[in-house]
């Protein structure tokens, strides 16, 4: 449960926020479950969208524009610093280990949203 603190506090306060700045702005009347399957939906998005991101940071997709740059930079602070060294790239485990974080991320989102669905049918 630990691991999934921070990701139920995100979809916690996104789906609170929206559940609440839906029922006090729509102007009809609709049952409170109504707002709360739409805070849900909303915070499950985000909170996919956020496992997205991580994940193809983790998977290694941005390393190559990021090689460009870091090219450059280690090249302009070679000029000012002729004994500067390069820090160390992340290891495998590294890597595993923010993929798994990434998909546990996934994982929470698509479930909010699956269960925004089964609300809204109720």
């Amino acid at each position: 449960m630990k691991k999934f603190r921070a990701i139920l506090i995100v979809l916690g306060i996104v789906t609170i926020g929206y559940t609440i700045w839906s029922y006090a702005s729509y102007y009809r009347p609709e049952s409170f479950l109504f707002h709360v399957s739409g805070g849900l939906f909303v915070g499950g998005m985000i909170v996919f969208a956020i496992g997205m991101f991580s994940e193809m940071g983790a998977s290694g997709l941005f390393d190559g524009f990021m090689y460009g740059f870091k090219r450059n930079r280690r090249a302009k602070l070679k000029e000012i610093d002729p004994d500067y060294e390069e820090d160390e790239e992340v290891t495998p485990e590294e890597r595993t280990e923010r993929k798994q974080s990434a998909r546990r991320w996934i994982l929470v989102g698509v479930a909010a949203v699956i269960l925004s669905y089964v609300l809204s049918f109720v």
